[in-house]
């Protein structure tokens, strides 16, 4: 009971007066929900639950896993059409995955800058710059940390050359625990969508997490980009940045397979996977 509480007390703190009420409740939920998690060893975990949130219902996977005891890639899928992000995952011997930043459906390709093995091998679109505001990045091309930063992308030669992987995507939903302001005329931001996010917490732990949408009648209604920052504080991220969502958003794990409900085949089961350039694993 006294760490409810204190839970409790900590998101009265955190939250805006004009979404007190809301975010109290749905904060609750989000920890009290049964997670199912599954233990995949060293401390990492992985987990799903359909939650009663923001006034619907939100199907949410996670991923949580102690930075210092795995590594973290970020994965260049090199040729179109390497296929999708279990396929790519398990060609790496990854033990989690989930799908990367936006990309160019026709040819297959990144659409926002990214650095793989210190090498350039996307730029970012001119239509990516409305929602591409920071980038995820590992200074060696397997790294116990990982780091998340607010970058410019309508500018060039500004991105760190201390990395040997970035991606930039966005928009960053989380920055030292704070929630940006979004644009509130823009559909992308307003309406709900299956989202996915990669975060990191001060405990030492990131964490993938996908926001399953498009399937209201089995409980996934998607979220907008302000729930899902509350999503992430809720978890426990203090800083997080969206990735590529829609058809693409997946979470995977080498022991479970696909844990999250891909909507890309318009049906609400595991097997709806889009093919991407790049995805994020931890191994």
């Amino acid at each position: 009971m006294r760490i409810l509480k204190t839970l409790t007390i900590a998101v009265l703190l955190l939250t805006p007066f004009w979404s007190y009420a809301q975010s109290v409740s749905d904060s609750l939920a989000l920890i009290n929900a049964n997670w199912n998690w599954t233990k995949l060893g060293k401390g990492a975990k992985a987990g799903h639950a359909i939650i009663p949130m923001f006034g619907d219902k939100q199907s949410i996977s996670v991923i949580k896993y102690p930075a210092k005891r795995f590594k973290t890639y970020i994965i260049d899928a090199q040729h179109p059409n390497e296929g999708t992000t279990p396929a790519i995952a398990k060609r790496h011997k990854a033990k989690a995955a989930i799908n990367a930043s936006y990309f160019d459906m026709k040819k297959l390709i990144p659409a926002t800058y990214f650095v793989s093995g210190g090498r350039i091998v996307g730029d970012t679109y001119k239509n990516e710059f409305f929602r591409c505001d920071g980038y995820v990045a590992t200074k060696e091309e397997g790294s116990h940390e990982i780091e998340i930063a607010s970058v410019d992308t309508s500018k060039n030669n500004i991105y760190p050359s201390q990395y040997q992987s970035l991606l930039v995507s966005g928009p960053l939903v989380l920055i030292d625990k704070n929630i940006p302001p979004f644009p509130s005329k823009s559909n992308f931001y307003a309406n709900r969508h299956p989202r996915t996010v990669i975060g990191f917490d001060d405990k030492g732990y990131i964490y993938f997490v996908v926001i399953d949408g498009r399937c209201p009648d089995y409980g996934a209604y998607g979220a907008n980009i302000s729930e899902v920052a509350h999503i992430s504080r809720y978890l426990g991220m203090t800083n997080a940045i969206n990735l590529d969502g829609g058809g693409s958003s997946t979470a995977w794990t080498k022991k479970s397979g696909v844990i999250n409900y891909p909507c890309d085949n318009r049906k609400f089961d595991h097997d709806g996977c889009r093919t991407v350039p790049n995805i994020i694993i931890m191994k």
